[in-house]
């Protein structure tokens, strides 16, 4: 932990979840350790990133369930997911969990916000064609 802690006060900009366990729980879906200790104890002011694919993995077989993978995802603090092929059912599961208001507005306005804070950060909105 002290490298983490270390980084976090330095003002490290993403933390990818990795696709472990801990205690028997994903750790895509835990928002204990995501949102919980990382982003409210230690106070990380970046976005966390799945790891590709990584949320599929929530449930085993993997992707079996995948509206429940994305609704565990987003509300244990995943910020940005990589999904590098379904990305359309991705949007599709997501959309419809908002509209239907299983993950609320809130959690994807503190997304967007922690993404874009990064991105004005590093002037990606300078220099947009670098």
């Amino acid at each position: 932990m002290p490298a983490y802690l270390d980084s976090i006060r330095k003002g490290v900009a993403t933390v990818m979840v990795s696709y472990s366990s801990w205690n028997g729980k994903k750790m895509h879906a835990n928002y204990n350790l995501i949102t919980g200790y990382l982003k409210n104890k230690l106070k990380f002011k970046g976005f966390v990133i799945s790891d590709s694919e990584g949320i599929d993995r929530i449930t085993s077989p993997p992707h079996v369930n995948y509206t429940y993978s994305v609704q565990a995802g987003i509300q244990a603090g995943i910020d940005m997911v990589m999904v590098p092929y379904k990305f359309v059912e991705f949007i599709d599961d997501l959309t419809s969990l908002v509209k239907k208001n299983v993950i609320p507005m809130s959690r994807i306005d503190d997304a967007v916000e922690r993404i874009l804070r990064v991105k004005f950060i590093l002037g990606l909105f300078e220099n947009p064609m670098a």
